[in-house]
């Protein structure tokens, strides 16, 4: 039968094609980085931050909320302080509509004819000297 035989190989390697050879093995490979970097945790995150920056945190939280909760306050008083105005607008408007009613019934009432027609009714004589326009 057959046998294998084993024997020793040596051979030399110029330093020119030992570049080449590394340099064919970092063309075939691709580059990886190093370090890679793994997110923290939340918790490991929260551990980083001072207590200085929770504290600044938590003031801008409630300076946020203070302020919104100011805003709706000074929204809903303009809009009643609105509402209020509107509202003595229009009494404004039927006082204005009363004092032209009345002025217009006052020079009515003072028209000289109508006084004269009302004595002549009740059976008075009137002189045109005595008659006066009522202001």
């Amino acid at each position: 039968m057959a046998e294998l035989k084993f024997e020793e190989y040596t051979y030399q390697v110029d330093e020119s094609s030992e570049q080449m050879i590394q340099q064919a093995e970092s063309f075939y490979t691709p580059e990886r980085p190093e370090v890679v970097v793994v997110p923290l945790s939340p918790a490991r995150r929260l551990k980083r931050i001072s207590k200085l920056e929770k504290v600044i945190a938590v003031g801008l939280i409630f300076a946020t909320l203070a302020i919104s909760l100011f805003m709706i306050h000074l929204r809903t008083s303009i809009t009643q302080i609105e509402h209020n105005i509107s509202i003595i607008q229009s009494d404004v408007s039927t006082e204005k509509e009363k004092k032209l009613q009345l002025e217009q019934e006052k020079s009515e009432l003072s028209k000289s004819e109508r006084i004269r027609k009302i004595a002549e009714e009740k059976g008075l004589t009137i002189h045109s000297d005595n008659l006066r326009k009522v202001k």
